[in-house]
């Protein structure tokens, strides 16, 4: 095959991290071609790089041939790249169409947008990959999932050559993931090269032709991936053996009825997307919650948090009924939560220690003063526990990967004491280690008391993770199993009305 986009010697340092050592990646015309490596080994910082949002210390870049300079998006777009990021760069004030066709509205005579003919530009890309949708709809009624395919839809909105897919599918259903799959299989047939990052070893080893391993910003090595099984990248990744998952089965002890009841609700619910949900959930229980896209477990989650408030119902935390309407009433509840979207759990311009004490701020302040010495002992020790990657608690959070990030927030929670912790899909975009690092984590903190309620779109967590598993579909809650029940009973009971 003909090589199309070939990177060499891409070098770059930030502030007591180096993200990327010399990096050399070659990648065929008509090839899906996976990077993979540990939260921090530097996939995102080189996917930004090829991607023209990240300027690179060295190194250079062609495409077909031709160089390509970094740090200039417009030059990467002229050179037929496209990228999905992980965190999403939507405008959610803005309607679909708008998004999609983003810096590229057509126009009629003194400068006037054309909307009909934006929306019909919108249309072709979202038709393609399957999403039925009204293209004037805003962005900020969607839900991460649709979101994301929203994203897709604007990288491909132009010819594309290269496509960069960072976590594309980390909140997308099986469905939504393997109609991305199906896509991407055309633009490969259409000799469109796919970089796709993934922490999901499974699609790697189903999508992708050969895998780059990167490990502390280095190419540990490119394999062919018929040559290697899910365990063998697993180690390649980490440099040990490791398991990619807990076994199925829920935990091998949980606690009794006798408990008491940390989270009673009763009757929430906010029409039209989250119908009235009943849920009791007992101290040091982990309850897992399961759904598809647009099931309702994120507007679940918001509401308990005061996102998105109840407009009926009840909640009551550990006997005294509370008003939940905003985060701050949650807060003062004992509530904590993990948002499935990084970016809105931190705060990226102030410091990791800042952002790890953030909900716990009597415990390192004194007469309304901040004791810095309190902050940063409080946030060393949740870094050594978490394995934050991150050469100091005093750097910007913002300069961490995704998955040291959502450690951070778990951190945060950890810190305050909250007894009752929501976590919405808290390993998305986590690679396998820190998954178990995760996992680890909620299990002593149940063990500690705390009642968790873990919401996900991947069976295998509930399964692993959960005393009992809640099933929504259409915004209600439509069954409860067993963590012992097969994923495809539990997949049937999820297979219900979707909304959005």
């Amino acid at each position: 095959m003909m090589t199309l986009l070939e990177v060499a010697g891409v070098r770059k340092a930030y502030p007591g991290v180096l993200a990327l050592a010399g990096v050399d990646l070659t990648v065929d015309a008509g090839e899906v071609h996976a990077l993979l490596g540990e939260n921090g080994a530097g996939k995102s910082t080189l996917m930004k790089a090829i991607a023209g949002s990240v300027v690179p210390d060295a190194g250079s870049m062609t495409v077909g041939g031709r160089a390509v300079p970094f740090g200039s998006p417009e030059a990467a777009r002229s050179a037929g790249i496209g990228i999905v990021y992980q965190e999403l760069s939507l405008v959610p004030q803005r309607s679909i169409a708008e998004n999609v066709m983003l810096g590229r509205w057509p126009t009629r005579f003194a400068g006037l947008v054309d909307w009909k003919r934006l929306r019909a530009d919108a249309e072709g890309p979202l038709e393609r990959i399957g999403f039925r949708v009204d293209p004037r709809r805003p962005v900020a009624e969607l839900g991460m999932a649709e979101r994301q395919l929203v994203e897709i839809a604007k990288a491909l909105s132009s010819e594309v050559r290269v496509l960069l897919l960072d976590e594309p599918t980390s909140a997308l259903s099986d469905r939504e993931a393997t109609r991305l799959f199906d896509l991407v299989g055309q633009l490969t047939e259409q000799g469109v090269a796919v970089i796709y990052v993934s922490h999901r070893l499974a699609e790697i080893v189903r999508i992708s032709r050969r895998v780059t391993v990167l490990r502390d910003g280095r190419v540990v090595g490119t394999v062919p991936t018929g040559e290697i099984d899910e365990d063998g990248l697993a180690a390649m990744m980490v440099g040990r053996a490791t398991s990619l998952v807990a076994a199925p089965g829920g935990r091998p002890s949980r606690p009794g009825d006798d408990r008491p009841v940390a989270l009673r609700v009763r009757g929430l619910a906010r029409p039209p997307r989250l119908a009235p949900v009943d849920l009791d959930l007992r101290e040091g229980e982990i309850v897992g919650v399961f759904g598809l896209v647009g099931a309702g477990r994120t507007r679940l989650a918001s509401a308990l948090f005061g996102l998105e408030p109840a407009t009926a119902g009840t909640i009551e935390v550990a006997g005294t009924p509370r008003r939940v309407a905003s985060p701050a009433d949650a807060i003062a509840a004992g509530i904590g939560f993990v948002s499935e979207s990084r970016g809105q759990s931190l705060v990226p311009k102030m410091s990791v220690a800042s952002n790890i004490t953030l909900a716990s701020l009597p415990s390192v302040t004194r007469s309304g003063l901040l004791r810095f010495d309190a902050e940063r002992r409080e946030a060393r020790r949740y870094v050594d526990e978490l394995r934050i990657k991150v050469a100091s608690p005093a750097v910007d959070v913002e300069t961490l990967s995704g998955g040291n990030q959502q450690k951070v927030v778990l951190a945060r929670w950890s810190c305050s004491g909250s007894r009752v912790l929501v976590l919405d899909d808290p390993t998305r975009g986590i690679d396998v280690a820190a998954k178990e690092e995760v996992f680890a984590l909620v299990r002593r903190l149940a063990a500690d008391g705390v009642a968790v309620l873990y919401l996900t779109s991947e069976v295998r967590e509930a399964r692993a993770l959960a005393d009992r598993v809640l099933v929504m579909a259409g915004g209600r809650v439509v069954a409860e199993v067993e963590p012992s029940a097969t994923e495809e009973d539990i997949m049937a009971k999820a297979g219900g009305a979707h909304v959005g």
